[in-house]
């Protein structure tokens, strides 16, 4: 990029970044993502904003003036931009002891949830596991029991989600698989009463809750 192109970027990064992941822009979102860190030099930064900004989403559609549809375009921008910029991320070198692996289910429309979580844990020290996506509740049993994890996290977006989550659990737990469920998303609260998982509001509080389940056992 020259530096001609450099200047052309708005001095305020990432407003313009928020604004396009708001708008559902998924191709100008990647684009503006890439040039803000060719600018600044900070991968980091970009995915703070891309977390800020979906948080913005998730009050919105909270107050109803967003419908699900639009969130899904505003999670796609949003996953368009965290992938541009992912190879030049800085990661924490002083890994964390715990294994964590990050699948989306069958039912899922998409796995932006997964991959800011995934991006999260990398950046923070821990090793993360991509998981996959699209599963049916036996594939989640058959990666756990392959890749055995200490915590298994799984967005939940919807009912039906959820529901294969309680499936996925009866068959690790056929297997004899032993680890903390940790279960977060928009549709997750349905599964507040389902004594093998945590419940946690979004990708920020589930990274928290492994953070801390991790931490003090180290």
């Amino acid at each position: 990029m020259t530096t001609e192109e450099q200047a052309q970027i708005p001095e305020d990064g990432s407003k313009t970044l928020t604004d396009l992941i708001l708008k559902g822009d998924h191709e100008n979102a990647a684009r503006v993502a890439v040039e803000i860190v060719a600018k600044s030099g900070s991968a980091n930064d970009v995915v703070d904003t891309i977390s800020d900004a979906m948080n913005i989403v998730s009050d919105l559609h909270g107050m109803e003036r967003y419908s699900v549809a639009e969130v899904e375009k505003c999670e796609d921008a949003a996953e368009k931009a965290l992938d541009a910029v992912r190879p030049r991320i800085k990661i924490d070198r002083k890994k964390i002891k715990g294994r964590v692996m990050v699948s989306s289910l069958q039912g899922d429309p998409h796995s932006f949830d997964r991959t800011l979580l995934l991006t999260m844990l990398e950046i923070g020290g821990f090793t993360a596991i991509d998981g996959g996506t699209d599963l049916s509740p036996e594939q989640v049993a058959s990666k756990v029991k392959h890749h055995k994890p200490d915590i298994l996290a799984v967005p939940i977006l919807t009912d039906t989600a959820a529901r294969k989550l309680i499936d996925a659990n009866t068959h690790i737990q056929d297997t004899g698989g032993k680890l903390n469920i940790i279960a977060y998303g928009r549709s997750s609260q349905g599964l507040m009463g389902q004594k093998f998982t945590m419940v946690e509001d979004d990708y920020f509080s589930a990274f928290s809750k492994i953070a801390e389940i991790l931490i003090s056992k180290a």
